[in-house]
């Protein structure tokens, strides 16, 4: 499933290859992050709940950068 969302801290492209990659390692698929919209998207099969634990783990290892509003965008 597609989902997206919204990020803070995001100010440049080096900000958005740093989230971009991270999110990569943690599994997630055909990760776009938009530093315009400051917006990330990402494919998973993980339930909600385990997107969320993920999510959180990333971003606390992400000084000054956060996310927030998980949406199903299918």
């Amino acid at each position: 499933m597609k989902y997206k969302v919204n990020l803070s801290g995001l100010h440049c492209k080096g900000c958005r290859n740093l989230i971009k990659l991270s999110l990569e390692e943690a599994d997630f698929a055909n990760v776009q992050v938009n530093p315009e919209k400051k917006t990330a998207m990402f494919e998973t099969d993980n339930k909600p709940e385990e997107i969320k634990k993920i999510l959180d783990k990333v971003f606390k290892d992400l000084k000054g950068y956060g996310y927030s509003n998980i949406v199903n965008d299918e």
